[in-house]
């Protein structure tokens, strides 16, 4: 195992463990059996390690939502998306809130997750299954999916951040779905 591997391994642990306070790079070069200098050669400084962090975890979540769907509905394929989201947050809190701190200076993070989440929407819009232009919608869908994915971290039970994720879901789906025909009226 390489000396970054060693160290990112370490944080995640601690990361982990002790939530985003227990990780200072003192206690990572401990557990790491590395010492500063190595650490901050490697990444910088606490900053460099959490984004290091975050890319190796985005590695692994984009890997999970790039898996295909079990359906060829587009909609059960997008929801797909957003609970793999959710529960990755779930299922590692104190990663998700360093995630969000470090996606706030460093948007690129999460390129590649909206942009796979945009080619979602683009289908919906293109089958005339969502009724707003491409760009609209996936805002939409994205603020939703944040808003669901904020309250992870805030001492609320797992059931309750789902069934939230759910209502949140359902509630953007049925905005920007097209009315059907019996529900217009006549002209």
């Amino acid at each position: 195992m390489g000396t970054e591997t060693k160290i990112l391994d370490a944080a995640a642990q601690l990361l982990e463990a002790h939530g985003p306070a227990g990780l200072t790079t003192r206690t990572v070069c401990e557990v790491a059996g590395v010492k500063a200098p190595t650490l901050y050669h490697h990444f910088g400084d606490k900053d460099g390690l959490e984004r290091a962090l975050v890319r190796r975890a985005m590695a692994e979540f984009m890997q999970r939502k790039r898996a295909p769907a079990a359906t060829a509905d587009l909609l059960e394929q997008l929801r797909f998306g957003w609970d793999v989201a959710v529960e990755f947050a779930l299922d590692r809190p104190a990663l998700y809130i360093v995630f969000a701190q470090q996606v706030r200076s460093h948007p690129e993070l999460a390129a590649e997750g909206y942009a796979l989440m945009r080619e979602k929407v683009q289908r919906l819009v293109d089958t005339g299954r969502f009724r707003l232009p491409v760009d609209e919608a996936a805002r939409a869908v994205w603020a939703a999916s944040q808003g669901a994915l904020s309250l992870v971290g805030q001492n609320m039970a797992r059931k309750d951040v789902e069934a939230t994720s759910r209502l949140l879901f359902d509630a953007v789906v049925n905005e920007l779905s097209q009315p059907s025909p019996s529900t217009q009226s006549p002209s």
